[in-house]
């Protein structure tokens, strides 16, 4: 299984990467929708669900492995406002059904229950219900718990009360029969379960209290049994939250935090409410991250493995400085050693396993490689590839991502990454500084084609996970509250600071870019360290902290608005912070050149911010260059509208920077 290689903080040491030349490739290599994405197995184990470029829109496939396929045309088919429906994500709930969640632009629209050949569609939530009657929805869940493989094609899903009275965080537990779309049984919400535990029967029977700091558990044997307390409602450092039955072991196990304050797994007894040890544990990073999981091509990488049916807990999905897992069941170990053996170069994760356990899906990708889907087939005795993602990607021309890590001002360590253009050593290179958005999320070791686009482009990138980036404990976590124009913007500064000290930086090319709060951290180092960089590039960044938290997508939630206020700063209590914070308000001291990137649709950071933005600038004197992009809402959008933006960026760069490296 191959990791990445690490640069230690402060020293160049001799890395091992092949010198190899990289032509320019074409920024439509980068900005391709994948061949095959997000591929999924049947229970049966004898077809996949993925999704394929068709019409500019990410549509839904299925294929008998080696025989017929099927394209599912929700997008085009379906218009809502004058514009296509796409896919956000889809799951199987029997060999025959799937259920799928559609999205337009960046607004989940609803959800809906097919065939695998796209007959027998049946509404289950959201507008797919209604068709955006003004009265509402009548129902809105989103999240599958269970599936019972029944003749129905009943599942299990949450309900969030987002229609009616009843708070987010109070879900109930609600069986929706997919074959007509009726609602059956419901478990209501005794007054304070923030989360649910079902066994392998779709039963209830953990429920995890919240109140405030304060958390507990309550457990029944069956279904008939009245619950019961077995863990008081107490401050436990953070909340714990259910991962999940062993029916096979007869065991429970719950997410809590060590005493080093990292997340992790420990198996619960239901009948004294002891914790015991920890399964896997570790001393800087968190198992399984409380505020975000980290994915790839959408799957968890930051996950419990269960068998089928969910009768044993078989290993740990985990992220460090790249992904990794921890088998507990012994023939799983070994199987994982096999596929490693076949394929050294890449990190093997296993992605599905067929009920019967004879079939199995895996992925390998890697920093370089874009991955590739393989089924085996234990009983055939075969190990085959079945879809790459970007088969045109070719690894060896992608340059690697080195694991950094560095000290921040206050002795924080600060974990990162540090993307080399290929056939160089870290070295004296122009450089593109990448802070994320969220601000909480997180980077991951792996391929991301913007990076290796400006790589391939002869800059290099670095990457850091500042405070308030889920995984790496929850002190890290909670330093970055109330701390935008502060620490979290200290930690992006030393990054650079570390590449100049480190000898990696030309320290007279240095540009800044990110995307949404990266977009915004942009910007706020242009004006706060103007000697540092010389231009950068905000796409869809925040501008004015009081009007997005007053006048975005987030203001219309009242428990997201609750919690962006308090982590970031509440409007009326906290203005002087907000105002010295946001970028419209010092304008003036931004000189170098600046590129404003904004999609016409974003309802999370919308266009106004970006027009404020550029008004400012203008009246001090320093216009920047801006684009504008219809139907684009929060995120990079469609193929015609990556390409639009990478060439804008790429451009960009290469006129304020000047060529990269050979």
């Amino acid at each position: 299984m191959k990791l990445p290689r690490c640069l230690l903080p402060l020293l160049i040491v001799s890395v091992s990467i092949r010198l190899v030349a990289a032509e320019r490739l074409p920024i439509e290599d980068f900005a391709k929708e994948p061949e095959a994405s997000r591929v999924r197995l049947s229970p049966d184990g004898l077809s996949i669900a993925f999704l394929r470029n068709y019409s500019g829109l990410p549509v839904l496939h299925v294929s008998e492995i080696g025989k017929k396929s099927w394209r599912l045309d929700l997008g085009e088919a379906n218009l809502v406002n004058g514009a296509s429906k796409s896919v956000a994500s889809f799951e199987w709930i029997s060999n025959q059904r799937l259920v799928v969640t559609t999205a337009v632009w960046d607004m989940l629209n609803g959800v809906l229950a097919l065939d695998r050949n796209g007959d027998h569609a049946v509404p289950i939530s959201g507008y797919e219900d209604d068709k955006i009657a003004v009265s509402g929805p009548k129902f809105f869940g989103r999240e599958i718990i269970h599936r019972f493989y029944d003749k129905e094609q009943s599942i299990l899903m949450l309900d969030r009360h987002e229609d009616a009275s009843g708070a987010p965080n109070r879900p109930d537990i609600v069986t929706i029969h997919t074959e007509d779309g009726r609602m059956g049984d419901r478990v209501k919400n005794p007054g304070e379960v923030g989360s649910w535990g079902v066994d392998g029967n779709g039963v209830a029977r953990l429920g995890i209290l919240s109140h405030g700091e304060l958390s507990g558990v309550i457990y029944r044997e069956n279904e008939k049994a009245p619950w019961r307390t077995i863990l008081p409602l107490e401050n436990r450092k953070g909340q714990l939250r259910t991962v999940g039955f062993d029916s096979a072991h007869d065991k429970i196990f719950v997410a809590a935090l060590t005493k080093e304050q990292r997340w992790t797994v420990f198996p619960l007894d239901p009948a004294t409410g002891v914790m015991g040890e920890p399964l896997l544990s570790n001393a800087e990073y968190d198992i399984v991250p409380d505020h975000f999981t980290p994915s790839l091509d959408g799957l968890a990488l930051a996950a419990p493995i269960f068998s089928p049916k969910r009768d044993a807990l078989l290993g740990i999905r985990f992220v460090t400085d790249a992904p990794r897992v921890q088998w507990f069941d012994p023939a799983f170990a070994n199987r994982q050693r096999a596929v490693d053996r076949i394929l050294p170069d890449t990190v093997n994760i296993l992605v599905d396993i067929s009920l019967d356990g004879k079939k199995m899906l895996w992925f390998a990708f890697s920093d370089q490689d874009p991955g590739v889907y393989y089924l085996a087939d234990e009983e055939g005795k075969t190990f085959k590839a079945l879809a790459a993602r970007m088969p045109w990607i070719k690894p060896a021309k992608m340059a690697p991502m080195l694991a950094i890590n560095y000290k921040a001002r206050d002795g924080l360590v600060v974990h990162g990454f540090l993307t080399v253009p290929a056939g160089h050593q870290p070295k004296d290179l122009p450089l593109v500084v990448m802070p994320h958005g969220g601000p909480w999320v997180r980077d991951v070791w792996g391929f991301d084609p913007l990076v290796e686009l400006i790589a391939n482009r002869g800059y290099a990138v670095l990457q850091m996970n500042y405070r308030g980036s889920p995984g790496y404990g929850e002190e890290l976590y909670q330093n970055a509250r109330r701390q935008i124009g502060g620490k979290i913007q200290d930690d992006i500064e030393d990054a650079t600071r570390w590449a100049i000290a480190a000898g990696v930086a030309d320290p007279k090319r240095i540009a800044i870019f990110g995307n949404s709060y990266g977009g915004y951290s942009a910007l706020f180092a242009l004006g706060h360290n103007p000697e540092l960089y010389r231009c950068g590039i905000s796409l869809a960044g925040v501008t004015d902290w009081s009007a997005f938290l007053e006048k975005s997508d987030v203001a219309e939630y009242k428990q997201a608005s609750s919690y962006w206020r308090e982590q970031l700063g509440d409007p009326e209590k906290d203005k002087e912070l907000l105002r010295s914070a946001s970028p419209v308000n010092f304008a003036d001291k931004i000189t170098a050149p600046v590129l404003i990137v904004q999609g016409k649709e974003d309802r999370r950071v919308p266009p106004d911010q970006a027009r404020r933005m550029i008004s400012a600038l203008e009246k001090a004197g320093h216009k920047p260059e801006s684009l504008f992009i219809a139907g684009l809402g929060h995120t990079f959008g469609r193929e015609k509208n990556r390409i639009e933006i990478y060439k804008t960026v790429v451009t960009f760069l290469e006129k304020q920077l000047g060529p990269g490296v050979e």
